[in-house]
């Protein structure tokens, strides 16, 4: 019996140290972040962005991405940065939301001035930053590549998708490679979109509509399809990879279609056949 409390004390405490969070003040708030480097890590070395997703928070998708470990093994930093909570008591980026029309939080210069701060603390690279997130993170990605093109080298939207206002008003600076993971049986962001809002969350184009918007934006000239090796017969779905290249600018547009996938994070949940964290 002493013995299983004392495992239990130390997992407890791991967990509180796990999800230790960081201040920076912002537009007079204060907001809140995960950060982590390995060990030794070289100076200028990357910065990747991990965002959660609506009503789920930094320290969540920090267990469930592993990106730590990976951080590990290629020798960048990680940020997990928290969105603020709404009147419903969720945490969420700012994207624009049918049921946000009130909300002004400006989470684009939020994150902009977080690298800043982040570069110059831990004498990051100023050039090699880039962002992933799950859900409504990865569409925090989206605003990122139309408002913040110049900070961000890159981004990976998993089970994420592109408001149409967002579409609409997109004005990338410096257009960026874009790649999209996604589940054809997403019943939250709906792999065919929904243009007439019927999910509330406002309209939005399909996926593969969304793809080709950022394929023709940077001029792809050629494409490619096949289905990746499906080594997880288990988990109901494959994964299918479409690839947009030869554009103008080298930026590559990538879909990874998860045939059968939900609204998940493949690797650590749902699909197991890729690892989501690994891939962005």
């Amino acid at each position: 019996m002493k013995k299983l409390l004392f495992i239990t004390l130390i997992f407890l405490y791991s967990n509180f140290i796990y999800a230790q969070y960081s201040s920076i003040e912002h537009n007079n708030e204060t907001r809140q972040y995960i950060y982590y480097e390995p060990e030794n890590l070289q100076k200028n070395a990357p910065l990747v962005f991990v965002m959660h997703g609506y009503s789920s928070d930094a320290s969540v998708i920090k267990n469930y991405s592993n990106m730590n470990t990976i951080a590990n093994e290629n020798g960048f930093a990680v940020c997990y940065p928290r969105g603020t909570e709404d009147d419903y008591g969720n945490r969420f980026w700012n994207v624009g939301y049918d049921f946000h029309p009130d909300e002004t939080v400006d989470d684009v210069d939020f994150l902009v001035q977080l690298v800043d701060y982040l570069q110059n603390k831990h004498d990051l690279s100023n050039e090699n930053i880039f962002a992933t997130g799950m859900s409504n993170g990865g569409e925090m990605c989206y605003m990122l590549a139309c408002e913040a093109s110049t900070t961000f080298k890159a981004v990976t939207s998993v089970a994420g998708m592109m408001l149409q206002d967002i579409m609409d008003s997109c004005n990338s600076e410096n257009l960026i490679p874009i790649f999209e993971i996604h589940g054809t049986n997403d019943d939250v962001n709906i792999y065919n979109g929904d243009p007439n809002n019927s999910g509330e969350w406002g309209a939005y184009p399909s996926i593969p509509e969304t793809i080709d918007y950022w394929s023709n934006l940077n001029n792809c000239s050629s494409f490619t399809t096949e289905n990746l090796p499906n080594p997880n017969s288990n988990d109901g779905s494959y994964v299918v990879k479409e690839r947009h290249y030869d554009s103008d600018n080298g930026n590559e547009i990538w879909l990874y279609k998860v045939v059968g996938g939900g609204h998940d994070w493949p690797g650590a949940f749902g699909n197991m056949d890729i690892n989501s964290s690994l891939e962005a």
